[in-house]
């Protein structure tokens, strides 16, 4: 045996006492419930670092080494004290044979003194530094012991090795890995949680913590009141963790028959980025706490020959208790799949084990990773790379059809919800499996009873389950939300709209008229949402995200909102005026009950996730009172004689049934029952004032209080054996009734008395007899908490009964909320109230707006100018109606503006929202269609034109006559004459299927091939073409398209000898006719390209034109010759 290893072996033996409770796993053993601390900090922390994981275990159990894990003790004093102290051996480390009633020699040796500890540990300490400067300092430990670093480590897979020794802690480890191999097990060891092998290297990157070898595996550990902060950390690098908790205590275990046995552990709590609930008040300003859903694909392939497949799919959101399910059929591209993506945001897949590679490749692309089946499932280093969504895989046996319906339906019996069986019934196959999947799944996290309650989501009413899309709304696909800029600004925004990105400064809170935007949200980002987001709580922003992603197609659900929104826009002028006060107004009550939950909602915190959390048994004491109090501010916002009959939606969320007295009583009754200064500390053991839980623990509370008055009681005997009436017990760094006497006085106590601790001047002892009742009293207090526990998951399940009643409430809530958002968006300069016009058949569909202005870009622009827009209508003596539009017009002259604020405008009207015109009349639209910008798709193998074609591939196939399509320079991704051409078949066939459809080009000939078509109308960008160092202004040529195909063509001021390019002014103004040019040459002087560039540009460019002119010339005298020989040879 080395030096090393033999100095390491006698300071482990120094700490090691005989111990007849440790058998052949070495394991400790406490005989009493009491802890008493090493000689000093220092001390222990150098005593870790040489002793066996069993060690570590049995002190991390009992000692009160104060560091960062913010020890709190097992020994507590009258106040609660948890402070460590020095002390000679513990109590806590006698065996048998070393107890109180052991011989008087032995007792006598206990008696040891700080100094003699300490004079040990420094001669220990020297020889282990003369030891290591000797050998190599691998011998005792590896490099990691001292530096924490992940240089020069391996993968490390926990893992049982043949010839390999396992302490009692590494083989429950051991054991715990090979049941759950994919999980990142954080192990609770004491007062802190540890992580082995390759958990830990993983934990030590991402957590930024310490990384050190003990034993045979790596390690890593984090102080228990971090671990949910350090849970997230790991959770939303997209592992699964699982949490293994103790299920004994010291006090406990002490008398228990496996004493001498290692702790007991269980898998606890599992985490993953979609089953995570995060705390009420945590996560409120996080983009990423929507992408909440944990979504599971189910999937069918079709008997066709282009490869589509039927997809199944239902997506749980665990924060808010939604449940969404759909049913489709989807082509090689899977576009369907990826619109659903884009709504639903998952943070998780489910995938089922039969997918196909298409399917694969979609999912793929979203997630940000490759997705593969035969992947290893163990948590690796590498995997800390992955920014996107975390994937999980689904078990195979509910692939059969008849084996998920029978695990439904059992698993529905047993909950007794027979009700949601027959509703299960209906659901198609794929649908079916992809439920019985979910309902594994959730198993291992314990959340299987969030597909058991009833949903109401208030924005599509189907219970219980709600379907994705329904015939009441609008389905926006993924091409639609990306290129439009519904929710996040893209890089495929055009230049005109970049400018969206001064919202800062005016969408500040206070800087539109009528209200501000709610603290969570991050106004000015450019998008149409954040627009319209002035909601004050999160759950009503939620609501409105629903409405703004799914727009009403039904048009008495639309009407029934906008009048709500035109109610509570006169309510909010009014309130501002003050003639809300006046007391003459017959609806005066109700209309301060108004202005009450106006100003109050923005008081709640999100009570749907928090009802979530209790509902799951979750919710820690202080996020109780938050909602508890939120819950009480909710239910007193609706005064109990309040009668609202106009608007319908308003009566309908605020009416009786949803503000009922019985809930208002329970809400109270649960608030009464709460000891706030005790949850606020966390303190479950009093957090209960009175009512049946309360009196269960007083009966705990009065055993501790008889124990202590025992204790008390004892100091009389003490007094009269050291004969000094004067004695009182002492309490110091929580150890209590310490009898602290003289040195003087030391040899005169009984030799049964055991010595904890000394000073230069004082000794103090514990009793046999204080021992025990101290024992006693720690048992007595490990009851009281397990009963606590016990009684607030009782409190909590109360609370739960109520779920449903509360979801309704929240979802009137969430609907107010949002109502209150678009009344103060109403409010702005130049918003108007949308008409909606009923169309007699699918031919009507029109839209005529006046004025209208790009909702996002006139926010940053305060001289954005207006244009007024009609398409669809028919003339007034009966002509056809124009059913499409081609717009032609220089570069950055405001084309892309312009079509995009048609399809915003139209979106936010079947929202239910004002929108930014003088006036707005249309008929409802099914769809909304978009063909803009330019992009690839590298992680789906798709080049940019390829991105293109399939995007004009999908709005072919779905466009209907109430549709509205907006193409914006199609077939610019490929060769002039191939992109003229698609351009030209695809309009032609738009126009066909009579759409109301936007097409912007450059391709000038266009507006001549459709110059006789009656439909098809042609406009431009007005613009002002000024030479360079001229004062000469022409205007651009405004043709009708009735002489848009003459050959006459107006010249263009071209002089080579100019120093630069023509200089363009650009009106934004829509105008009839086509456009002669494109100017690209200025956006190029704009973009500050060099001079002689310029010039060499244009150059060529009048050469280019040149060469064209003369061709055609060329060609039109072929022609005329051959027609000339032809006419001579018929003579």
């Amino acid at each position: 045996m080395s030096s090393a290893k033999r100095v390491q072996a006698s300071l482990s033996s120094f700490f090691k006492p005989k111990q007849q409770a440790r058998e052949q796993d070495g394991q400790q053993m406490t005989s009493s419930a009491i802890s008493y601390p090493e000689s000093s900090g220092k001390s222990n922390k150098r005593r870790r670092a040489l002793k066996s994981d069993d060690e570590d275990e049995y002190e991390d159990n009992h000692n009160s080494d104060q560091s960062d894990e913010e020890y709190v003790g097992s020994c507590r004093s009258s106040k609660g004290s948890t402070k460590p102290m020095a002390s000679a051996r513990c109590a806590s480390e006698l065996t048998p044979s070393e107890s109180p009633s052991s011989s008087q020699d032995a007792k006598r040796t206990l008696v040891k003194s700080v100094s003699d500890t300490t004079t040990m540990m420094q001669r220990l300490r020297m020889r282990i530094a003369n030891a290591k400067s000797s050998e190599d300092a691998n011998s005792i430990s590896s490099p990691l012991a001292t530096t924490g670093s992940l240089e020069h480590t391996s993968i490390q897979l926990v893992q049982r090795q043949k010839g390999v020794k396992y302490t009692p802690l590494e083989i429950q480890v051991l054991e715990a890995k090979d049941k759950y191999p994919d999980m990142l097990l954080a192990v609770e060891v004491g007062y802190k949680f540890r992580f082995f092998g390759e958990d830990a290297r993983i934990s030590s990157r991402i957590l930024g913590i310490m990384l050190t070898t003990a034993n045979n595996f790596y390690n890593a550990s984090i102080p228990t009141p971090r671990l949910m902060v350090h849970v997230r950390r790991l959770v939303r690098a997209g592992y699964k963790v699982g949490i293994m908790r103790q299920t004994e205590t010291a006090a406990l275990k002490a008398i228990s028959d496996n004493k001498s046995a290692p702790f007991t552990r269980c898998l606890a709590e599992v985490y993953t980025s979609g089953t995570l609930v995060e705390e009420v008040g945590e996560a409120e300003h996080a983009e990423s706490s929507t992408k909440r859903y944990l979504l599971c694909i189910t999937e069918c392939l079709k008997e066709s020959r282009d490869n589509r497949v039927s997809i199944g799919l239902l997506a749980v959101q665990i924060t808010t208790g939604d449940v969404v399910y759909d049913c489709f059929d989807d082509g090689y591209l899977r576009s369907a799949l990826e619109t659903r993506l884009m709504h639903l945001q998952p943070g998780e897949l489910l995938v089922s084990p039969n997918l196909s590679a298409e399917t694969l490749k979609a999912l793929s692309a979203y997630a940000g990773y490759a997705i593969k089946y035969d992947e290893a499932r163990e948590p690796l280093l590498e995997h800390a790379n992955r920014t996107g969504v975390r994937v999980a895989f689904a078990e195979k046996a509910f692939m059969d059809r008849s084996a998920a319906s029978q695990f439904i339906t059992d698993f529905y019996m047993e909950n007794n919800a027979s009700r949601t069986i027959s509703y299960i019934s209906g659901l198609s196959d794929l649908v079916s499996m992809a439920l019985a999947m979910m309902i594994k799944y959730l198993e291992a996290f314990k959340l299987t009873h969030v597909m058991l309650t009833c949903q109401d989501t208030g924005h599509m009413d189907r219970d219980p389950f709600a379907p994705f899309h329904t015939r009441l709304h609008m389905l926006l696909s993924a091409t639609t939300l990306q290129t439009l800029n519904i929710f996040t600004v893209t890089n495929n925004t055009s230049d005109s709209d970049k400018a969206a990105v001064e919202l800062k400064d005016l969408l500040k809170p206070g800087g539109r008229a009528g209200g501000s935007h709610s603290s969570h949200v991050r106004s000015g980002d450019g998008s149409l949402f954040s627009v319209m987001d002035f909601t004050r709580s999160q759950f009503g922003r939620r609501m409105l995200r629903r409405w703004v992603a799914h727009p009403l197609v039904s048009q008495e659900k639309l009407e029934e909102r906008i009048d709500a929104v035109e109610y509570l826009k006169g309510f909010l002028e009014d309130a501002e005026a003050g003639s809300i006060l006046n007391s003459g107004n017959n609806n005066h009550p109700q209309r301060l009950a108004i202005a009450n939950m106006h100003n109050k909602i923005g008081q709640i915190v999100d009570i749907e996730r928090g009802l979530c959390r209790i509902h799951y048994g979750q919710a820690n004491t202080q996020e109780l009172v938050r909602v508890l109090r939120s819950l009480e501010t909710a239910v007193s916002l609706v005064p109990a004689d309040m009668d609202i009959t106009e608007p319908r939606l308003l009566a309908e969320i605020l009416s009786r049934d949803v503000w009922t007295a019985q809930l208002r009583d329970s809400v109270l009754s649960w608030r009464q029952q709460i000891d706030y200064k005790s949850a606020k500390s966390g303190n479950k053991e009093t957090l209960f004032t009175h009512g049946p839980l309360h009196d269960l623990l007083q009966q705990h509370h009065n055993k501790v209080e008889e124990v202590e008055q025992e204790l008390e009681a004892s100091i009389g005997h003490v007094r009269s054996v050291l004969n000094d009436e004067k004695l009182e017990f002492k309490s110091i760094s929580g150890i209590d009734y310490l009898i602290d006497i003289k040195n003087t006085k030391a040899k005169t106590v009984p030799l049964d008395w055991i010595k904890v601790s000394s000073t230069k001047t004082n000794s103090r002892f514990h009793t046999p007899y204080l021992i025990s009742k101290l024992a006693e009293r720690e048992r007595c207090r490990e009851a009281l908490q397990q009963t606590a526990k016990s009684a607030y998951s009782r409190f909590l399940a109360e609370i739960s009964g109520k779920y449903s009643e509360l979801r309704q409430l929240a979802s009137s809530l969430a609907t107010l909320d949002a109502l209150f958002s678009l009344a103060i968006l109403a409010r702005s300069d130049g918003y108007c109230k949308p008409e909606f016009v009923t169309c007699s058949n699918s031919d009507d569909a029109f839209i005529d707006l006046v004025d209208a202005v790009n909702p996002v870009l006139s926010c940053a622009q305060t001289t954005y100018v207006p244009n007024s827009i009609a398409l669809g209508m028919a003339g007034n003596n009966g002509t056809e109606s124009q059913r499409a539009m081609i717009l032609t017009g220089p570069n950055a002259g405001g084309k892309s503006s312009l079509i995009r604020t048609v399809a915003l405008t139209s979106i936010m009207a079947q929202c239910g929202s004002y929108v930014p015109a003088c006036s707005a009349r249309l008929c409802i639209i099914d769809a909304i269609f978009t063909r803009i910008g330019a992009s690839d798709n590298l992680m789906a193998g798709e080049s940019t034109f390829m991105v293109e074609m399939r995007e004009t591939e999908e709005l072919m196939r779905q466009v209907t006559p109430r549709s509205l399509a907006i193409l914006d320079e199609l077939g610019r991704g490929t060769s002039t004459h191939d992109g003229a051409a698609i351009a030209y078949a695809v309009l032609e066939h738009l126009v066909r299927k009579r759409s109301l459809t936007f097409f912007v080009t450059h391709y000038a000939h266009l507006v001549g091939a459709f110059a006789s078509n009656k439909a098809v109308r042609s406009c431009h960008m007005a613009y002002i073409e000024q030479p360079h160092a001229s004062t000469q202004l022409q205007l651009s040529s405004c043709k009708d398209s009735a002489n848009a195909n003459s050959d006459t063509k107006e010249e263009i001021n071209i002089d080579t000898g100019a120093e630069s390019v023509n200089e363009i002014t650009f009106l934004y103004k829509l105008a009839d006719g086509a456009s002669t040019d494109s100017f690209g040459l200025n956006v190029a002087r704009l973009a500050g390209l060099p001079t002689p560039l310029l010039l060499r540009a244009k150059e060529r460019a009048q050469w280019m034109r040149m060469e064209m002119e003369s061709k055609w010339a060329a060609k039109y005298a072929r022609d005329l010759r051959r027609a000339v020989a032809q006419a001579h040879s018929g003579i």
